[in-house]
């Protein structure tokens, strides 16, 4: 029952969004845009099959404060390593593949991460398997099993944290057992 309400509360956030695009693309509201835009939307989902908006079940706003801080701390810290390493010897950096198994079953949590990993300097996502939430990382430097280990643990220091902010149905119950 509780997965059919947040369904329909899914559909109708993208309804939404439909409807809010429609209205920004006339530039103006007024009724008979806004009555059009509710056929616009219906006729849309009833000749296509639209995604619905991943939802989330609670926002942390003190917990996504820390996972922001320490995405801020991630970005310095990064940047450091990356133009150390360029500074001094740009040619002996070497990178490697790594692959993280994420236990989020969340797209909308799986999306922070990849986009956190991918802001980083020196860490880019290279492929991502969503039906198993395999991410594959491009990160450098890493010269040996060791720093790869140490990189796989710090994306996934990432993953827990915003796990912790954004808690999402899929996650419900891994997210409350992490409080």
């Amino acid at each position: 029952m509780r997965s059919a309400v947040r369904g329909i509360g899914a559909r109708l956030g993208m309804a939404a969004w439909l409807l809010a695009v429609w209205v920004l693309l006339w530039g103006r509201v007024d009724a008979l845009i806004v009555a059009g835009g509710v056929v616009a939307v219906v006729a849309a989902y009833t000749v296509s099959r639209l995604p619905a908006v991943p939802l989330l079940t609670r926002i942390r706003p003190l917990r996504l404060a820390e996972a922001a801080a320490e995405l801020a701390w991630d970005l310095l810290a990064s940047s450091v390593v990356i133009g150390w390493h360029a500074l001094r010897a740009p040619r002996r950096v070497r990178g490697a593949v790594i692959e993280v198994s994420a236990r989020t079953r969340s797209e909308l949590v799986l999306l922070a991460v990849t986009t956190s990993i991918s802001l980083r300097p020196g860490t880019l996502l290279v492929d991502l398997d969503w039906d198993r939430s395999i991410l594959r990382i491009h990160g450098m430097p890493v010269r040996d099993r060791g720093e790869a280990d140490v990189m796989r643990d710090g994306v996934l220091r990432t993953e827990r944290r915003l796990m912790r902010a954004l808690v999402a149905p899929e996650d419900t119950a891994k997210g409350e057992e992490q409080g």
